[in-house]
């Protein structure tokens, strides 16, 4: 199975917009998780499982699907 964990996109604001401000630099991240899952397996998801570090994996009792998550940052240099 294959999947896509963990995404991050950044974007940076051009210096030259950034001439007449007190500011630096500006950084503006996406960050998305578990965003794609592509498998043979029937069940909800081949990592869940409710035995937490073992050699359970794949038995599906109990567990929940890993959840898709997004997020957004800005950094702002002075």
């Amino acid at each position: 199975w294959v999947r896509l964990r963990d995404i991050t996109l950044t974007y940076s604001l051009p210096s030259r917009m950034l001439q007449n401000s007190p500011l630096s630099s500006v950084d503006i991240s996406f960050t998305g998780r578990n965003l794609w899952l592509n498998t043979k397996f029937k069940g909800i998801d081949p990592e869940a499982n409710l035995t937490g570090a073992s050699n359970g994996f794949g038995l599906e009792y109990f567990g929940m699907p890993n959840t898709k998550s997004y997020g957004m940052a800005f950094k702002v240099t002075f």
